[in-house]
């Protein structure tokens, strides 16, 4: 039996429904972990969700009824990786005209245990399509994560083509210097977990890095909704890992409040 919960506009998702979901690979979506029935950075999760409906959809996301929505999937689970997806459901790839009829899809799976390894991550020549945008289109960034291990790395991060790091396949990418926080400048996704540190931190910075400029940093790690790990290497730099410095970190998301669902 799946683990798996899926629900679509509230109710338990049937094989035809979900089928919708597929067929057009248009829509966004946001991924959170629920602890104890509560989410860090729930607004935010919930602010990119109704932004992106607006831009891509030219309509309105019910807030409120999407909350009751995650409510309802979570009923009797108090830890939770959750992935709410939104498209429209009238929208075909031969046809995109009229109102859309915005439907919301909730998956919800087993909390997923924090990284904590190491990793070494291959830089990529590569620059997402609106990446302001949680879009549903990640067959390039998998196939860019595959490439890096197929060359023995653990995953990919993306440069523009000037040569400066913007965001890795699926996480946000930051450096230590002293005790200052810098994050790359280049075109984004502007992570919740990237937006809940800058935001802790009046003196974070953000700035140009290319891979060669990691030497001069004390440090250097990924975070995403599932926690934060440190970089051990981009490309041909070694980089030093400090777990001090990585805890520390982790203790100052863990002291962020978490959010009712």
């Amino acid at each position: 039996m799946s683990t798996t919960r899926a629900c679509i506009d509230g109710e338990p998702a049937d094989v035809e429904a979900l089928a919708g979901f597929t067929r057009t690979g248009y829509g966004h979506f946001t991924t959170m972990q629920v602890r104890q029935g509560a989410v860090r950075g729930l607004d935010l999760h919930l602010i990119r969700l109704q932004a992106a409906t607006r831009a891509l959809f030219g309509g309105r996301l019910d807030i409120e009824a999407l909350r009751g929505d995650l409510r309802r999937a979570l009923e009797g689970l108090a830890d939770a990786a959750v992935r709410i997806s939104v498209v429209a459901g009238n929208w075909n790839a031969r046809s995109m005209s009229g109102a859309a009829r915005i439907r919301t899809l909730i998956l919800v799976d087993p909390p997923l245990p924090e990284p904590r390894e190491p990793v070494r991550l291959r830089s990529f020549m590569h620059e997402r399509y609106l990446p302001r945008f949680k879009h549903l289109g990640s067959f390039e960034l998998f196939h860019l994560r595959r490439q890096a291990r197929i060359q023995g790395f653990d995953d990919a991060v993306l440069r523009t083509r000037e040569g400066f790091l913007s965001e890795g396949a699926t996480f946000s990418l930051g450096f230590f210097s002293g005790n200052t926080l810098v994050w790359t400048q280049a075109p984004q996704l502007d992570g919740i977990t990237r937006r809940l540190l800058m935001q802790s931190d009046p003196r974070a910075q953000v700035r140009e890095i290319s891979p060669e400029d990691a030497r001069g940093f004390d440090g250097a790690f990924c975070c995403h909704s599932g926690g934060i790990w440190p970089v051990s290497r981009i490309d041909e730099v070694s980089i030093t890992v400090d777990e001090a410095r990585i805890e520390a970190l982790r203790a100052r998301l863990a002291e962020i409040p978490m959010q009712a669902v």
